[in-house]
């Protein structure tokens, strides 16, 4: 049975196509990677949108894997940022 949950999530998130038309993401935000997730969670909720969750883990993803700092040298969109102006 599908919990209740405050919040949303970029990499698991199903809706029907008003979603994004009335909760779109928000123009302003320097980067998508940063913040987009608790800014849709709480204009989603405020225009009456109720957020889920399964009720078990089924999906994750793994930005380095064994020593936790890998996770610093993995790669960004950002670090190409040079390649595309504007």
């Amino acid at each position: 049975m599908p919990q209740l949950h405050p919040f949303w999530a970029a990499g698991f998130s199903f809706a029907r196509g008003h979603f994004v038309v009335n909760v779109p993401y928000d123009r302003y935000l320097p980067m998508v990677f940063m913040g987009e997730e608790i800014s849709m969670g709480v204009r989603a909720f405020t225009y009456g949108y109720d957020l889920y969750t399964p009720e078990r883990n089924i999906c994750f993803h793994s930005y380095a894997r064994k020593v936790k700092f890998d996770r610093l040298k993995v790669r960004r969109f950002w670090d190409n940022k040079k390649l595309y102006v504007g």
